[in-house]
């Protein structure tokens, strides 16, 4: 890694950690007016916003797109500020400001009791905090990939392992732990809305449109008898609101293609209660069935 890599590196982990000491209020706030000035002149963002929103909400007109895609921008720059509260702060900190909202006692008794848990974490709200809640209760497995630079790496490794998870690798070995985890009636958590590589998912519809998706939970669900919850830690005033939806009951359908349009029916629905918190600015639909177009395109 070079210097100037490494320099980078160690500068970001300070920002983090001095936002982590002031008041939470404030850095949300900061967070928030950053977002909304700062990211309205990333373009790339803003058309990758704009683009999903026609897609996904054809029901509403322009005015209320720019509304919905502003305050996106808002919440983007709120999460990247609340970081620093979330990796570095105690967990018992983080805990004080989660407060359980619909499903979420379901969800602590199906954690607490016999067999084993998919969690499934959309990028809703604050996907970090939805790790320290569920590993307060049993300590959650979940898969993780290395990021390229190592200082900031080993950096959140670290705080998402101080909240007593374990972290397996992106790799075969990493399922066989997934596998073992769910038969010793333990939780296992993912992140369902990222476009899996190449191999390990099927298209299915989201939002009314073909969106490669994951099949590892859906096989995981079968091979285990896993009970499986759609979970978001949604941002509010008083801090995380825990909102836990029991997923759509043809996620357990034998047949693929069932299985992956209940999963994304059920990111749907979560999505529904906050949809300015959700990660409009990915490109959920850039892999396409042979001979359809990428939307983003003619957009981007």
């Amino acid at each position: 890694m070079s210097d100037q890599t490494s320099n980078s590196s160690s500068a970001m982990t300070k920002v983090f950690k001095l936002m982590g000491k002031l008041p939470l209020p404030l850095v949300r706030s900061l967070g928030r007016t950053f977002g909304l000035i700062g990211l309205r002149f990333d373009r790339r963002t803003r058309r990758a916003i704009d683009r999903n929103l026609e897609l996904c909400m054809p029901s509403l007109d322009i005015e209320q797109r720019i509304r919905l895609r502003n305050n996106r921008l808002r919440h983007m720059g709120q999460t990247f500020a609340e970081m620093g509260h979330l990796w570095t702060r105690d967990v018992s900190f983080i805990l004080d400001h989660c407060y359980e909202g619909e499903g979420a006692a379901a969800l602590k008794e199906a954690v607490q009791g016999k067999g084993g848990v998919i969690v499934l974490a959309p990028h809703i709200g604050n996907w970090e905090a939805v790790n320290v809640y569920v590993s307060s209760i049993r300590p959650m497995t979940a898969m993780y990939r290395p990021s390229k630079d190592e200082s900031l790496d080993s950096f959140i490794l670290a705080a998402r392992n101080r909240a007593g998870g374990d972290l397996v690798p992106t790799n075969r070995r990493g399922v066989m732990q997934i596998v073992k985890a769910l038969n010793a009636d333990g939780v296992v958590g993912m992140l369902p809305d990222q476009v899996p590589q190449k191999g390990s998912g099927e298209f299915a519809p989201f939002y009314g449109h073909q969106a490669y998706t994951m099949t590892l939970a859906g096989q995981l669900a079968h091979k285990t008898n896993a009970k499986a919850f759609v979970v978001g830690c949604l941002q509010t005033s008083k801090g995380f609101e825990v909102v836990a939806l029991e997923v759509d009951p043809r996620f357990y359908d034998e047949d693929v293609e069932t299985s992956l349009t209940g999963l994304n029916a059920s990111i749907e629905q979560l999505v529904e209660y906050a949809p300015s918190q959700y990660q409009w600015e990915y490109k959920r639909f850039k892999y396409q069935p042979h001979g359809a177009q990428n939307p983003y395109k003619e957009h981007l």
